[in-house]
């Protein structure tokens, strides 16, 4: 027999903006780029160019927070959510995900259901479950890089274990670097 949950919002807290970023520094042979596109994995900048622009980072959550998985069966993967951000900054950001465990219980007395890492999260749509990247508690996840005034998507997916039952939180931070 499957018993039906009801998963509520996964919250996108923590919102960091108006970040000051450190002055110009030379990238002279210490520009990373893993795929050798030219362009510095960390900044978005060209390599060789300076690794800051003495600018700030803002997020704002366009849309799709917070998110609602709505009832899912006990192994059953959800549909695929949207949530979109915007840096509204003057300087290229890094964006970085994680995440607390699933909860119940009430805010004095929380039961952990399950840890982060059955919520799923990818830049590209449509992607199966399996092959998005699982959140973590302790280190973040690392979605991509955002340009100053950019706007990005993100696609969530939630794992229905069995050991969630009833209606399990789950606190989600999305942080800019620049």
């Amino acid at each position: 027999m499957m018993h039906m949950m009801v998963f509520n919002d996964v919250y996108a807290a923590k919102l960091q903006s108006g970040v000051t970023i450190n002055p110009p520094t030379s990238t002279t042979g210490t520009c990373p780029d893993a795929n050798n596109d030219g362009v510095n994995d960390l900044t978005g900048l060209p390599c060789g160019s300076a690794t800051g622009t003495g600018g700030t980072c803002g997020l704002q959550l366009v849309s799709g927070a917070p998110i609602n998985y709505g009832q899912l069966n006990v192994g059953q993967v959800s549909v695929e959510q949207k949530v979109t951000i915007k840096n509204t900054g003057n300087a290229p950001a890094q964006v970085m995900v994680k995440a607390g465990d699933w909860i119940s219980g009430t805010a004095a007395n929380p039961v952990k259901l399950y840890g982060p890492e059955i919520t799923r999260v990818a830049v590209t749509p449509g992607k199966e479950f399996g092959n998005k990247l699982p959140l973590h508690t302790t280190e973040a996840t690392i979605l991509g890089n955002l340009g100053a005034g950019q706007t990005g998507d993100s696609f969530w997916s939630l794992y229905a274990d069995p050991k969630l039952s009833g209606s399990p939180s789950q606190e989600v931070t999305i942080d800019l670097t620049c």
